[in-house]
């Protein structure tokens, strides 16, 4: 079933009835991107709510110089939105983009809301979602002011190793607040630690 992965993803935090999840399900569609084509862009509102059920996407917003900063990367059994925008009805200031040919699954945030109101345990559900995804901002802001640029890219790699290997090297430096050029001395610098590790005789 195609709605069998998002509703997994809720199973491990509430539980609805049968019932309930037939009629979560019938709020549900399918959207599918091919790689660089755009899921939100700069201005427009956002109106609903995104699970990676295959692919992987980024959000990102270009500033005054016209450079882009890398904010989020979604990839299988993640979530992906613009809460500014959703929540506010207000133009977004970022972009989300596909970096492979992507399946979400949609759902309106007007037509969750009005669900919610009647199956009150999956508030809980988001709620949960949207606390995580505070905490590991908050966790991300500290880390750049505390951790060299060494260490955040370790931190990186250990915490989220299917990201490091399917986004291009180029977009992990500017998630990490660090230029390409100055990404790669850290790369190869990180390769070479691992490899002392793996081998010390070498």
């Amino acid at each position: 079933m195609q709605y069998d992965n998002i509703l997994e993803n809720i199973r491990r935090y509430v539980l609805m009835t049968p019932e309930q999840e037939e009629a979560f399900c019938s709020l549900l569609t399918i959207k599918k991107l091919k790689r660089k084509e755009f899921l939100l862009r700069e201005g427009d509102v956002c109106t609903d709510e995104f699970f990676v059920n295959k692919g992987c996407l980024r959000e990102y917003y270009v500033d005054k110089k016209g450079l882009e900063h890398n904010l989020y990367f979604a990839i299988e059994d993640w979530w992906i939105s613009d809460l500014y925008s959703r929540t506010q009805m207000a133009p977004t200031y970022c972009n989300i983009v596909a970096l492979e040919n992507s399946e979400l699954v949609k759902i309106s945030h007007q037509a969750l809301e009005e669900f919610m109101e009647e199956v009150p345990k999956l508030e809980r559900f988001f709620r949960l979602s949207y606390e995580r995804s505070l905490v590991n901002q908050h966790l991300k802001n500290l880390q750049m002011l505390y951790m060299s640029a060494e260490e955040r890219y370790v931190h990186f790699r250990e915490r989220f190793p299917k990201l490091a290997d399917r986004i291009p090297q180029k977009h992990i430096a500017t998630f990490l607040g660090l230029t390409p050029e100055f990404f790669n001395t850290v790369h190869a610098k990180v390769l070479r630690s691992k490899r002392k590790i793996t081998n010390p005789k070498a």
